[in-house]
């Protein structure tokens, strides 16, 4: 059924780096057709920022985009967490839906916690991922734990300096990050991983901690179940003919 479907489109940042199943970059990840189109020399430090994006830079995804959306896409995610900064100049300016961050699931996951739960956020760079993403996506920080990847750890010397890329190495850091910060903060009751290289250990993370985890993976299949739907073939509704009637 998936050959039939239209495409989620997907911009990626000017980077080479192993993708494997359940990097969003991956055809492997998802269930469904997904094309993809680079923003055009948008680098790693670029991106993870702690502030505003120029406006050449906005640009840049938004040719991106509009590149997809010319290709078929119905809806346009993105390679990165902390673009939730672009959230609404993107979907302002694209001619399809766009979700640009695993993050935008946060006040869902807030919604379906009791009332004295928090979301833990394990990100990339927590000292760049601040208050103000998570306001763009109108999200309370006082609600959120926000801890990074281990400064010079595996997962950055892969993603900013083009180490080999190691599973298991990644999966115990992981794993140790999650665990520590929900022993710091047990009124955590769920996890947001806001890295696009994350998803592929949110299994891991998931048994290790005992809680729910979204990645950007569950954004994207939510998101695209709401653009492309289709009825399984056990809705189909009886016709006329075929209604039992009783007296």
């Amino acid at each position: 059924m998936a050959e039939s479907k239209p495409p989620l489109g997907f911009i990626a940042i000017d980077v080479v780096l192993h993708r494997p199943p359940g990097d969003p970059f991956s055809e492997a990840t998802w269930p469904f057709p997904i094309i993809r189109e680079k923003a055009n020399d948008s680098t790693v430090s670029e991106v993870v920022s702690g502030s505003s994006y120029s406006k050449d830079f906005i640009d840049r995804f938004v040719d991106a985009g509009q590149r997809l959306a010319d290709r078929g896409a119905v809806g346009i995610i993105t390679s990165c967490g902390f673009l939730a900064m672009a959230q609404p100049e993107l979907a302002a300016r694209l001619p399809v839906p766009v979700a640009t961050s695993a993050l935008i699931q946060v006040p869902s996951i807030l919604s379906i916690l009791p009332a004295d739960r928090a979301v833990g956020i394990i990100t990339f760079d927590a000292d760049r991922l601040s208050n103000t993403h998570l306001e763009r996506l109108h999200i309370d920080p006082s609600h959120c734990y926000i801890r990074g990847a281990t400064s010079g750890g595996p997962l950055q010397r892969h993603i900013r300096n083009g180490e080999e890329y190691v599973h298991s190495e990644l999966m115990h850091e992981l794993v140790e990050v999650a665990q520590g910060l929900l022993m710091d903060h047990p009124d955590i009751g769920a996890f947001c991983l806001e890295c696009t290289q994350m998803p592929a250990f949110a299994d891991e993370i998931s048994n290790a901690v005992q809680l729910p985890v979204y990645d950007v993976y569950t954004m994207g299949c939510w998101f695209y179940s709401s653009l492309c739907r289709y009825r399984p073939k056990r809705w189909d509704l009886p016709t006329k003919d075929t209604i039992e009637t009783r007296e």
